[in-house]
């Protein structure tokens, strides 16, 4: 037997879906860096990926009254691009929000410089050792990576960011 053709509609319905997964990607590659600031950056990732994932999911399959089945045929892998889609959407969006909307706590941490190099442009990024033995990567502008270029130690102030998780707000040289 073959395989039924999709409709029209159907296809327009995935060209819109993967162009939504590409342009999400995209913005994922610029906001990406920023999950570097945040203290414990992969558990937010993971939350925001996984939410965003089950709601498009969810989503797509109780507004188009499909039955989900583990099968990428052309008519059942439109809630998969779904997930996807809103799982990077989500990403993003989330770490948008959670450092736009950054509230000071008082709080700061003082760590080891373990590496300090130049990635592109004006992007660099700083490698820490923290007083527990763990070692951390952070995104830094090119003014304050020329404030830390001989130092041994940097005071990162910590932020709630609008999210609950806390992020690195500032880099100063240790005092």
């Amino acid at each position: 037997m073959s395989e039924p053709k999709p409709r029209p509609d159907e296809k327009v319905l995935t060209s819109l879906l993967l162009a939504a997964v590409i342009i999400a990607a995209v913005a994922l590659m610029r906001e990406g860096p920023q999950y570097d600031n945040v203290l414990e950056g992969w558990r937010f990732f993971n939350t925001a990926f996984f939410t965003g994932s089950l709601v498009g999911f969810l989503g797509w399959t109780q507004t188009f009254r499909i039955v989900p089945t583990l099968s990428l045929k052309p008519v059942d892998r439109q809630p998969w691009i779904a997930a996807f889609a809103l799982g990077l959407i989500f990403t993003v969006s989330g770490s948008w929000i959670n450092r736009s909307y950054t509230t000071p706590t008082g709080r700061a941490l003082v760590a080891e410089i373990d590496m300090l190099k130049e990635i592109r442009d004006d992007r660099w990024q700083l490698s820490v050792k923290h007083a527990d033995g763990s070692y951390q990567r952070y995104q830094i502008t090119k003014d304050t990576a020329a404030a830390l270029q001989n130092q041994n130690a940097v005071r990162m102030e910590i932020g709630r960011g609008a999210l609950g998780f806390d992020l690195v707000t500032r880099f100063e040289v240790n005092r």
